[in-house]
């Protein structure tokens, strides 16, 4: 099976211990659509490490975001923020965990998965922000 990857257009670093997707999502949010944010994880335990890719639209936004906050505080670190290159990615692990729980333990038993017949599959669900997007100042205007 192939190994999904996550990409995006900005690479960020050295944010606080403990950070999450959500949080990153959250620092990135004004300057742009935030279509999705991810951090690198430890591949043994699931946990997530101190970087990650954001994927932010439009392009300009994208721009915007990282020469605002690069070298800016968040979370008492100063974080680097860079426009990701387009080869760059982060592996999405199919078991955050690795199969151990949150304390990094291996389970001491697992479940018999309930027969094909009575498996439902749920379709992913997702939200849709509208925002209005803020007015675009280049210059004078031209009446």
């Amino acid at each position: 099976m192939r190994k999904q990857k996550f990409r995006g257009n900005l690479f960020v670093a050295n944010l606080p211990q403990g950070y999450t997707d959500e949080e990153l999502a959250k620092a990135f949010d004004p300057y742009g659509i935030v279509i999705s944010a991810f951090l690198a994880r430890d591949p043994k335990t699931g946990a997530p490490k101190t970087h990650g890719l954001v994927n932010i639209a439009p392009d300009r936004a994208a721009k915007e975001a990282a020469a605002a906050l690069n070298g800016s505080q968040l979370g008492g670190r100063h974080i680097e923020v860079r426009l990701a290159d387009p080869n760059m990615s982060i592996g999405i692990p199919s078991d955050p965990h690795g199969g151990r729980d949150h304390a990094g333990r291996e389970p001491t038993h697992r479940r018999a998965a309930p027969p094909a017949a009575t498996v439902t599959r749920t379709r992913p669900t997702f939200q849709v922000e509208h925002r209005p997007l803020r007015p675009r100042t280049v210059g004078p205007s031209v009446r």
